[in-house]
């Protein structure tokens, strides 16, 4: 039901080689890689944004991310069979190209009414941390690091957590999901061929070379704006499939 937290800090920093991605295709050539039909919308054409893990971000033994223990406060247990997730591949680490990336969170419908969320590095000498309301129905919340936030440095390697308040204050046995996250650096002729793209191209580049969480937010920023769309939300939910994250692949996504 949860994805079972056995997390493991990132190894070191990646290689320069990952840092510096590979160069983009012309667009032209990604239009034609990445457009397919689909499946479950007969007659549409949509983008199949997947998810490529990065040479050492490959699937472990671990199943990344969910809560130690049930993944919800006593009181909902009864009420709901669901709990809270990450949006995070089974490795539960992930890349970001920003200063300040956005995190997603399954939440499931619950009393409680606010949430901690903190990012800090291997030695904690960066530390951020928040306390944020928890909506009023059950689905994906995000959270952006805010300008006053100190930026993610380029090839560290952080930690953040999410932790459901059940009562008045944070408890060590309250639900939690954890992840990974690291910045990388792009080359410049990556950077500029990017900028020609539109945003549902560019979801589907960095979901082909491992960037997880731009991935995602670039994917969620476009089903905001178009809650309609169909193809999007197809999109969306073939992402989180492909990872492995069927359960909240339909969930909705909150504003």
């Amino acid at each position: 039901m949860g994805r079972q937290s056995s997390l493991m800090l990132f190894s070191g920093s990646l290689s320069l080689g990952l840092m510096l991605v590979a160069l983009l295709p012309a667009q032209a050539e990604i239009q034609s890689r990445l457009a397919s039909q689909n499946p479950t919308l007969p007659g549409h054409t949509v983008f199949q944004v997947t998810f490529e893990p990065p040479g050492e971000g490959k699937p472990d033994n671990t199943v990344g991310g969910a809560s130690r223990d049930s993944g919800q406060c006593l009181q909902d247990a009864i009420a709901s069979q669901q709990t809270i997730t990450p949006l995070m591949p089974t490795t539960n680490r992930g890349l970001t190209l920003v200063e300040r990336p956005t995190f997603f969170v399954y939440v499931p419908q619950t009393s409680a009414q606010k949430a901690f969320f903190s990012l800090k590095d291997k030695d904690e000498s960066y530390y951020y941390q928040a306390t944020l309301p928890m909506p009023e129905t059950s689905g994906i919340v995000s959270f952006k690091l805010p300008a006053d936030a100190p930026a993610l440095e380029i090839g560290k390697s952080y930690q953040w957590s999410f932790v459901t308040i059940c009562g008045e204050r944070l408890a060590v046995d309250d639900p939690r999901v954890e992840g990974q996250i690291q910045r990388i650096e792009l080359n410049t002729e990556f950077s500029s061929q990017l900028k020609n793209l539109s945003p549902l191209e560019r979801a589907a580049v960095y979901g082909a070379d491992g960037i997880w969480y731009d991935t995602v937010a670039t994917l969620a920023e476009l089903r905001r704006s178009q809650p309609n769309d169909l193809t999007l939300a197809a999109t969306w939910a073939n992402l989180l499939k492909s990872v492995g994250l069927d359960a909240i692949a339909t969930k909705p996504l909150l504003q």
